[in-house]
């Protein structure tokens, strides 16, 4: 084959993500939004895994506390399950320690500022409790007695030391901090732990029920011989992680994640790569830049922490977001369905949900910088357009992510060829002897083998010509050249 012979770019065996919408920073509130650029700036990531994981974290200031009503038997919390995937080196770690250091601060001074009060708490209804038991152990007691004391017990609300944020947790101790929290925000920059719900210490039988009601706030009860029942009536958990992409390969292949609806929960965000670009001396994220963050985070934690009402608020819309909203889902969503989210039904069956998540989300922080009432304001038509604008990069995320879950087994063999071919910087080669080289399970036989250089010479990885066999052997063969730009 000539050297002058040009040569296209291949086609991507697998989707690329290439040619997606950009994360629409500027449809995030302030503050928020500029958090999420400045952690961009100096960490010379994306901005969408910023923007990204703070919407999931600001969610967890709102569970438990509001849900956004669109018709009277459709409401939904202001959850928000978040999940990025990015190679090492993204700069994961950095990224989510900015975005949570005020929540982790604003534990730690709450439980500083209510400890005498927590301990006074805990004193009193252990006293009564010893008291309790004393009374049991007396001869003439009544019932009456037992009962009326118990009651007193009962309208002590535990106290104990609050928790925000977890991380590294097993099945068995979630259920436990969410009976002494009601509410939590896992975040962390490995999403590795959420083997521990598919079975990795429960000889693997999975048990994702309380991620799942804990999405949705559903009572979940949890029955163990050794102990009292725990029942958590409303329990809510926002998710925020970041992961490997080999992790969200098992993921999405998971028949049990996949099955049970935990993967159409999540928020995708796929950040474009900036490695072999970034530079060190990038802007710190400004003081006031922060500073600002962290007291709107302390300003709607501290309205959540002091709402003690099980009673949840409902937002609503006003005329004109609700008319456009229906519009979008009669004309849009509902089409979509089965056409590009054909096969992510089941995502794309709970995008309008989670765009109510977002409308409320976004709604009570821009309540929250202008010091009103969400309650006594309908959430606007502005407040949907920055939610459309939202939702759109993540359905098109969503789309993506499914995609690489439905690799076949051509791609994969396709994919075998080419790893070989790039660790021997293989220029020309007989296809007989590449056969050789990729001899393995993957293949049956060379013709099996060579429906997959058919696909590659489709895809124009390689190209393909008969040539006369050498020393005399009048046998032809086939010389494969590789697209140099593979």
């Amino acid at each position: 084959m000539n050297n002058e012979t040009q040569w296209a770019k291949p086609t991507p065996l697998r989707p690329d993500g290439t040619n997606l919408l950009p994360f629409p920073v500027n449809a995030l509130p302030p503050i928020i939004g500029d958090m999420a650029q400045a952690i961009a700036t100096t960490t010379s990531t994306d901005v969408a895994m910023a923007g990204t994981s703070i919407l999931s974290a600001v969610s967890y200031c709102f569970s438990g506390v509001y849900r956004m009503s669109a018709k009277r038997d459709h409401t939904e919390p202001l959850v928000l399950d978040t999940l990025t995937i990015a190679e090492p080196s993204f700069k994961k770690s950095p990224v989510m320690s900015l975005i949570k250091r005020p929540y982790i601060q604003f534990a730690h001074d709450w439980n500083e500022n209510n400890k005498q009060d927590i301990f006074q708490s805990q004193a009193e209804r252990k006293l009564l409790q010893s008291k309790l038991e004393a009374l049991e152990k007396k001869k003439d007691v009544t019932a009456e007695e037992i009962a009326k004391l118990q009651t007193e017990i009962s309208n002590i609300p535990a106290s104990n030391f609050r928790r925000i944020a977890v991380d590294d947790v097993t099945p068995e101790s979630l259920v436990n901090l969410l009976e002494e929290n009601g509410t939590l925000l896992m975040i962390s920059d490995e999403a590795g732990m959420l083997g521990n719900f598919s079975g990795r210490y429960s000889n693997n039988v999975p048990n994702l029920d309380l991620l799942l009601k804990s999405w949705n706030g559903e009572t979940y009860i949890s029955d163990r011989a050794t102990r009292a029942s725990i029942v958590l009536k409303k329990p809510y958990m926002s998710i925020c992680l970041a992961c490997q992409p080999y992790v969200f390969d098992g993921m999405i292949n998971n028949p049990v994640f996949r099955g049970s609806g935990l993967i159409a929960r999540f928020m995708y965000c796929f950040p474009v790569s900036n490695i072999g670009s970034r530079k060190y001396d990038t802007q710190a994220v400004p003081e006031q830049v922060a500073e600002n963050y962290k007291n709107l985070v302390y300003k709607l934690l501290g309205a959540k922490f002091t709402y003690h009402d099980e009673k949840e608020l409902y937002l609503h819309f006003d005329a004109k977001a609700y008319s456009e909203f229906v519009d979008y889902y009669n004309n849009f969503i509902e089409p979509h369905l089965v056409t590009d989210m054909a096969f992510c039904k089941d995502w794309g069956g709970k995008y309008h949900g989670e765009l109510l998540r977002l409308c409320g989300i976004i709604h009570c922080i821009k309540c929250a910088l202008n010091d009103r009432n969400p309650i006594e304001n309908r959430v606007t038509l502005d407040t949907f357009c920055n939610a459309i604008e939202i939702g759109e990069y993540f359905r098109e995320q969503a789309i993506y992510a499914y995609s690489l879950g439905d690799i076949d087994l051509g791609t994969v063999k396709a994919e075998r060829v080419l790893n070989k071919i790039r660790s021997k910087h293989i220029t020309n080669i007989r296809q007989n002897d590449l056969y050789k080289l990729c001899r393995c399970t993957l293949f049956k036989n060379a013709a099996d083998f060579g429906e997959t250089m058919d696909m590659l010479e489709e895809y124009n990885y390689l190209r393909r010509e008969k040539v006369q066999g050498a020393n005399g052997n009048n046998k032809s063969g086939i010389m494969v050249f590789i697209n140099p730009n593979i």
